[in-house]
């Protein structure tokens, strides 16, 4: 064909300072002319067949990269193939979105996420390729989809909803692992379009709020703004930034992108990664009968073990397995059957180390304390991030507003029952609450009502809720105002944690606690 001979046209020259000819060049890369005598039979049949091996080839080339793409997708893709995301896929696994895909929550629908996701895809293989991800791998992530356009597909805030009634079956750290079971209602509450009401748990969602976070883990909050019904914007700065109010610090946090608007993430952050602190997994496991409640401080135990931290997975086991041999030397002191005990002991190794492999990930730097959970206020600050009391709005008059702090806010009080007497019955309270209870004071200073006020209290709490061993019984001394610090110091915060919340400690010591010289 004359096409192939085109190169003898372009003109050679051995001075290399002049360039070959453009005529040439363009003859070069001029597209070579095939014509096809289709009145050819061998013609024809060529022609047939490579349109045949072409359309194959298409027709491969799109399933492939259909399959390939619905693979990326994959939750098994996103938590097999990277060896960095083992501690997120046994989390993900074991929660109640076990079935949701991850690009459902961490993609969701559109192409415009579609494409940001592959783009930081890139990034994220370097980091496998060259192992130079971050460990443990940093949570919350910086740039994931609002919630509004995730969870909100499945989850409406606007919709009022009812309340729950929760049962917590806990177990007690001493030699007979005393069961202990609280009962509380959930006010879930929310948005109502129609009425306008908005209250309860989910008043956050259905309303604007926003803040500014000093931290990337979100837990220290320097300001928090309301959104007015006038569409103005209310103001509450923590007390150590309250010298900030007059200042441009919260217009300049929006101009540079530091205010955030609070979604379901601020509070269900773990929800699909969720790791259980030593407490809870123990006592599922003994409520479960994984471990036996036979075992002498087999609850306080498990929990020290679990608490440690550990070099490697096999140095846990190595103590935890130490658990095995302290009860064979009590079954031996013991009247009941040594196998019994032996095999008990066994068992409940076994549910422990399980327990390590579901919650410790020493390779990554991972586990329960990590990334703190803010669906609740334990162990974990949580919702005392804001309602500290240490968030207040300043009038134009001086006068403070605080972030309410209050026990009831979001959920009843807990209605206790221990041991052999777990409880019967317990009051629901319907009503308006009196205007006593709107003090936050009100939780330790009802103590000092009057007989009158106690019988006051009976109509709407009945006889038996001042039984409440979370509250009461504690053998508070007369003189604790004065002898706490002593008690701290020794036990640590856990000591006042349960009813006071350890940040509360501010509203008597405002300017913070100083130890003594």
């Amino acid at each position: 064909m004359k096409w192939l001979n085109l190169s003898a046209r372009t003109k050679k020259t051995d001075d290399p300072s002049k360039p070959a000819s453009p005529r040439g060049i363009r003859r070069w890369l001029r597209w070579p002319k095939i014509s096809v005598d289709m009145a050819d039979p061998r013609q024809r049949l060529k022609a047939f067949l490579a349109l045949g091996i072409l359309a194959v080839l298409g027709i491969g080339l799109l399933i492939g990269g259909v399959q390939g793409y619905e693979y990326t997708e994959r939750s098994e893709f996103c938590g097999t193939v990277c060896h960095s995301m083992d501690p997120q896929w046994v989390r993900f696994q074991a929660s109640p979105h076990g079935n949701v895909r991850c690009a459902e929550c961490h993609i969701g629908p559109g192409a415009n996420f579609f494409v940001k996701s592959k783009i930081d895809g890139l990034r994220q293989v370097a980091a496998e390729t060259f192992d130079t991800y971050h460990r443990p791998i940093k949570s919350p992530v910086k740039n994931l989809r609002p919630a509004r356009e995730t969870c909100e597909t499945c989850h409406s805030p606007s919709n009022f909803k009812d309340n729950i009634v929760k049962t917590i079956l806990h177990f007690e750290n001493d030699r007979d692992n005393t069961p202990v079971q609280s009962t509380l209602i959930l006010k879930m509450g929310g948005g109502n379009q129609e009425d306008g009401i908005s209250q309860g748990i989910h008043w956050h969602i259905n309303s604007e709020v926003y803040y500014i976070a000093a931290d990337d883990q979100r837990q220290v909050m320097l300001w928090v703004g309301v959104k007015q019904p006038d569409g103005s914007i209310k103001d509450y700065f923590s007390r150590d930034m309250s010298v900030i109010s007059d200042t441009a610090f919260v217009e300049q946090a929006w101009m540079d992108g530091r205010v955030r608007r609070m979604d379901c993430i601020d509070c269900h952050n773990r929800t699909a990664h969720y790791i259980p602190y030593p407490e809870q997994a123990v006592d599922r496991a003994i409520a479960e009968g994984r471990i036996s409640r036979e075992l002498p401080f087999i609850r306080a135990k498990a929990v020290e073990l679990l608490k440690r931290t550990y070099a490697s997975q096999e140095d846990a086991f190595t103590e935890i397995e130490k658990l095995r041999d302290s009860y064979r030397v009590a079954a031996a002191a013991s009247s009941a059957p040594a196998s019994d005990l032996d095999l008990k002991a066994d068992a409940a190794v076994e549910a422990i180390k399980r327990i390590y492999v579901e919650t410790n990930f020493p390779d990554m730097n991972l586990n329960w304390a990590t990334n703190p959970n803010n669906e609740r206020h334990t162990p974990f600050v949580g919702c005392f991030r804001c309602h500290d009391g240490k968030h207040v709005s300043i009038g134009e008059d001086g006068s403070e507003e605080a972030v309410r702090v209050k026990c009831n806010l979001c959920h009843t009080v807990p209605i206790v029952g221990r041991g052999d007497d777990l409880l019967i019955e317990a009051p629901v309270i319907v009503g308006n609450v009196p205007s006593t209870h709107a003090d936050f004071r009100w939780t330790t200073e009802h103590r000092n009502v009057s007989e009158a006020g106690k019988q006051a209290c009976l109509n709407c709490h009945g006889g038996g809720f001042c039984n409440n061993g979370a509250c009461h019984n504690l053998s508070h001394p007369e003189d604790m105002l004065f002898t706490h610090p002593q008690e701290y110091r020794e036990q640590g915060n856990q000591v006042c944690y349960t009813c006071h919340q350890n940040i509360l400690c501010t509203r008597c010591h405002p300017a913070g606690i100083f130890p003594n010289p």
